[in-house]
């Protein structure tokens, strides 16, 4: 059997013990290099090739043994800290939709059946959320272009002939109508992740060309009047350019840029913004520190499901419900953004940051909302807002999270403390 054969047998039964599949081909190359040197190191004291082969193969140990110490050194497992404010934000979302449905005077919403739809939401995004933690992000990078290419030509069709619901165009797709807008930051994010991980800025060129390509979905958003989508986009832009290493100038000439139009429609916006959410603002005032109000229906509130769903809470629930529910929320995107720090690949590292930054603009916006300090709408709190689209997207972002979480450290080397034994 010649030395390839028994080597590649060797490391294939070796690599059968490992359950990471990410550092296979690593540990096949830093193996068969360990394999090699101590086949010279066997011929150097005058054994032949086929005996040197043998002592190599000895020394390194059973296949099966090393196998599995390696497997118990590189275990991938799932980033808990993460992982439990996802869960239990979302079953506290779920929580307040089954109240509505079943143990509220909001008829339209049992009408709705806020709960069992939810609950379908929920189970298929964790579901979604599992398959992404499996799932090697790093594949998605090559489709990044492609991805930008998709959703730019996708917003320009729904600005074009996209059916108007409350003065926002969602996308018909026959079957269904879709808030495309709402879900484009996220699929920016994938986007220029993988086109800016390893962008020259000191390019003026190619730092112009960047600049105009973040700029036109922001636009073309912008003309639909989904004004938080187009706050979160800049956002989500201005921090994958500070993390790609782009300048201070060029990071606030973006913004500057970015910014005239969606500010400038906020302020026409505000002068003629309806007192609702100022009133909610003042009643949740009103409600007591832990949910003696269950009993209560708060009639003032609109979309208590989706847009002021942490008014009715508070309201409802009590202020301790609330605040625990937020918690939970800045928990999950102190945790995200914290841990940014620590993963190796840049599309990772530019990734997550471009997730956290999502999460983060749209907590705050709703934020703002609920306390009735801002007129925009269609901002969901994360995780806990009724909605199929936005809870799949955030689902499915967290599994992401979780995958490069999973991944972060799979350009450690690997330790093989295997010293000269005895003939």
């Amino acid at each position: 059997m010649g030395i390839d054969n028994k080597f590649d047998i060797y490391i294939r039964d070796l690599c059968k013990k490992i359950k990471n599949k990410d550092v296979h081909a690593h540990i096949k190359l830093e193996i068969n290099d360990h394999l090699h040197t101590l086949k010279e190191e066997a011929m150097s004291t005058g054994l032949s090739e086929e005996e040197a082969i043998d002592q190599a193969l000895a020394r390194m140990g059973d296949a099966g043994v090393l196998g599995k110490q390696l497997n118990k050194t590189h275990k991938a497992p799932m980033d808990v800290k993460t992982l439990l404010p996802v869960l239990t934000a979302s079953l506290f979302g779920l929580l307040v939709m089954y109240y509505l449905q079943f143990h509220s005077a909001f008829t339209e919403l049992q009408e709705l059946k806020v709960f069992n739809k939810s609950l379908s939401f929920y189970s298929l995004g964790a579901v979604l959320m599992l398959c992404l933690f499996m799932f090697d992000y790093r594949r998605m990078m090559k489709y990044s272009k492609h991805l930008y290419a998709a959703t730019t030509l996708i917003l320009l069709v729904t600005v074009l002939i996209g059916v108007r619901v409350d003065d926002v165009p969602f996308l018909n797709v026959g079957f269904a109508t879709i808030n495309f807008t709402e879900i484009t930051p996220f699929l920016l994010v994938i986007a220029f992740a993988g086109m800016f991980h390893s962008w020259d800025w000191n390019d003026n060129r190619k730092s112009w060309l960047a600049i105009g390509m973040m700029l036109i979905p922001i636009l073309l958003m912008a003309t639909t009047g989904a004004f938080a989508a187009t706050i979160i986009s800049i956002v989500v832009c201005a921090a994958i350019m500070h993390t790609s290493r782009s300048s201070l100038k060029q990071t606030i000439t973006f913004a500057v840029a970015a910014s005239i139009w969606p500010i400038w429609n906020l302020l026409s916006l505000s002068q003629s913004y309806s007192m609702a959410s100022s009133y909610t603002g003042l009643k949740i005032g009103e409600a007591n520190f832990i949910g003696s109000a269950l009993q209560v229906t708060p009639s003032f509130i609109s979309e208590v499901h989706t847009d002021y769903i942490l008014a009715y809470i508070i309201y409802s629930f009590g202020w301790l419900a609330a605040i625990t529910a937020l918690a939970l929320v800045i928990f999950f995107i102190y945790r995200i953004s914290n841990t940014a720090k620590s993963v190796n690949p840049p599309y990772g590292k530019l990734l997550i940051t471009g997730l956290a930054a999502v999460f983060s603009a749209q907590f705050i916006l709703s934020l703002l909302t609920n306390l009735g300090l801002s007129p925009l709408t269609g901002v969901p709190v994360p995780f806990m807002s009724f909605g199929g689209s936005h809870l799949l997207l955030e689902m499915i972002s967290a599994g992401l999270i979780l995958s490069i979480l999973r991944r972060r450290k799979t350009k450690e080397t690997v330790s093989l403390n295997h010293g000269p034994q005895s003939n």
